[in-house]
């Protein structure tokens, strides 16, 4: 007997790799590649991430496995490398044999094979593990980290270079360096990993950022286009940064964690049904069993692996479910329910289910015509019936209603207006808007701090506003962001927030909170600055015309992401 296989295991062989799986519950894992760098090992480099999921498939499936080309490798020519599965390309470093500084190639198992670049196979991929970054001059091995739900940062000279993330690939100061969908940037001296989104490239000396890595789950990001459906869902997932610490190259494995049955019905009526039931291993079943109504007709121990055709007898006009159960060693179970009919409504015997879905979505459209005496959830409203009654008695007994003259289309219009008129009083109620400005620089402008138990008056001149103009509304809350980098890789953040009509805890109704957050790179906290004043005082207005301080930006050119928001 040929014994089943149940671990798949996949190196960089430079394409993909199909695999056809059996129903069943698999442990789908991946590593990434690492980067490149000029070491005598490539243990020195950012090491490649780890993903893993569990998947439960219920029908034979075919996935593809890509793992990932590492940009540690030995060339007389960068041409030779190719840069397999996103890793960003970047130069030769030293003399014969060059060593490449390229990213390593994300590893990913997905659902639509062909060139591994294509975009309907980017986002048909369920799991994915992110390459490393590349290391431009000396060993950063800590950083550039393959994904990790999250790239490693990457650095260089004055600069940084991040790791991808979930929803985008990493930046750098030169745009021609960030990492894409699936691609790592490239870079003049060291280029990003691959990933779900890759990590940008560094044009001067360091370390390129890592791409990230990524499951599918309910709740994971999923962008516009993206191909899989719930039923690819993970379950038991995680994702480790640089966790591909015993190969340079990426590669994967497929674990089979539970055999399963499954089953299909090719066809069925009032009389038959044709089925096939099988199983990851089909010596594991143990029996099929086949209900009319929950009542069991037959149990079926022998040949279970071959196509069936059941025979039944229906002894009247009524809806009748068929259930079919096949069960394994294991008392796991799939089980199909369909129905079937003998006589439904106006419809001939024998009609096959979607025939009747057919007749009921015509009486759907009858509805449309202005009749409102219609089937209320379960019960028939306004019709005298009992659960006695075969459905073609109770479709004669519809028609009639249909015939009556108990409702109207002014019925209907009636409770549309009313609904309207409750929209239209939420919509004057809460109110909303959006938009980007610049800074206002104007030192004549006064502030009053917000201190009510000691200085009610205690004038100020902030020197920075933003302002919006033209609201058709007064709002209650006003918001205003920001965020940048300066050259020094110094990351900021800074906040307006505004009340208008809001009671505080004092008594006092108004007032707007500035503040500025302020982290250096590699810094674990941040340093804050920031000032509370009173709203709709001296020049601070929170109306149509808005508005409020803010504090000034450390470069130039970044603007305020704002919102109004009216609720009271």
């Amino acid at each position: 007997m040929i014994k089943m296989t149940t671990e798949w295991n996949f190196n960089y062989i430079g394409t993909g790799k199909k695999v056809i799986l059996k129903p069943g519950k698999y442990k789908l894992e991946c590593w990434g590649a690492s980067g490149g760098g000029r070491f005598d090992e490539w243990t020195e480099c950012a090491k490649g991430g780890y993903s893993k999921g569990e998947l439960t498939l219920k029908k034979e499936t075919i996935l593809y496995v890509y793992a990932g080309e590492s940009g540690y490798k030995k060339f007389s020519n960068i041409s030779d490398w190719a840069g397999f599965n996103g890793g960003g390309r970047g130069p030769n470093e030293g003399v014969d044999p060059k060593f490449t500084t390229c990213g390593g190639g994300a590893t990913d198992i997905r659902l639509i094979g062909g060139v591994w670049n294509d975009e309907q196979g980017l986002l048909s991929r369920i799991i994915v593990a992110g390459g490393g970054g590349s290391i431009g001059t000396s060993s950063f091995s800590s950083i550039g980290l393959g994904g990790g739900f999250a790239g490693g940062m990457g650095v260089g000279a004055g600069t940084t270079c991040t790791g991808g993330t979930q929803y985008e690939g990493g930046v750098t100061v030169n745009s021609n360096g960030n990492g894409s969908f699936g691609k790592g940037g490239i870079g003049n001296v060291c280029a990003g990993g691959g990933g779900w989104y890759g990590g940008a490239g560094a044009s001067s000396s360091g370390v390129g950022g890592g791409g990230s890595g990524y499951v599918l789950t309910k709740d994971s990001y999923k962008p516009k286009g993206y191909i899989p459906t719930s039923e690819y869902w993970l379950e038991n997932v995680n994702s480790i940064a640089g966790d591909n610490t015993s190969n340079a190259h990426g590669y994967a494995k497929i674990t089979l964690l539970q055999a399963l049955p499954f089953l299909n019905i090719s066809s069925y009526n009032s009389s038959t049904a044709t089925f096939k039931a099988d199983h990851t291993d089909p010596t594991l079943l143990t029996k099929i069993e086949y209900f009319i109504d929950d009542v069991l007709k037959e149990t079926i121990t022998t040949d279970l692996t071959l196509e069936k055709t059941i025979n039944y007898t229906l002894e009247d006009n009524a809806l009748h479910t068929l259930k079919i159960v096949v069960t394994d060693s294991a008392n796991a179970t799939v089980e199909k329910v369909v129905s079937v009919s003998r006589g439904i409504a106006p419809l001939p015997s024998g009609s096959t289910t979607d025939e009747v879905t057919n007749k009921w979505i015509e009486i759907k459209d009858a509805f449309k015509t202005g009749k409102t005496s219609i089937i209320n959830t379960l019960a028939l409203k306004n019709i005298e019936a009992n659960l006695n009654n075969t459905l073609v008695e109770l479709s004669e007994k519809i028609k009639t209603s249909f015939d009556s003259s108990d409702a109207s289309v002014q019925d209907l219009m009636n409770q549309l207006t009313e609904k309207n008129n409750i929209i239209s009083q939420l919509n004057a109620k809460y109110k909303i808007a959006h938009g980007t400005t610049s800074i206002i620089q104007n030192s004549l402008w006064s502030a009053y701090l917000y201190d009510s138990n000691h200085n009610n008056n205690y004038e100020r001149q902030p020197k920075t506003w933003i302002g919006v103009e033209g609201l058709n509304f007064v709002p209650n809350l006003f918001f205003a962001e920001c965020e940048y980098k300066d050259s020094s890789s110094v990351y900021y953040k800074h906040f307006v927030f505004g009340t208008s009509g809001i009671p505080s805890i004092s008594g006092e109704t108004d007032f707007v909170v500035t503040s500025k957050f302020r982290k250096p790179y590699g810094n674990q906290n941040y340093s804050a600055f920031g000032q509370a004043y009173k709203s709709n005082k001296g020049s601070i207005w929170i109306e149509n015309n808005t508005y409020v301080p803010a504090i000034i930006p450390e470069i130039d050119g970044v603007l305020y992401n704002w919102y109004a928001i009216k609720f009271i």
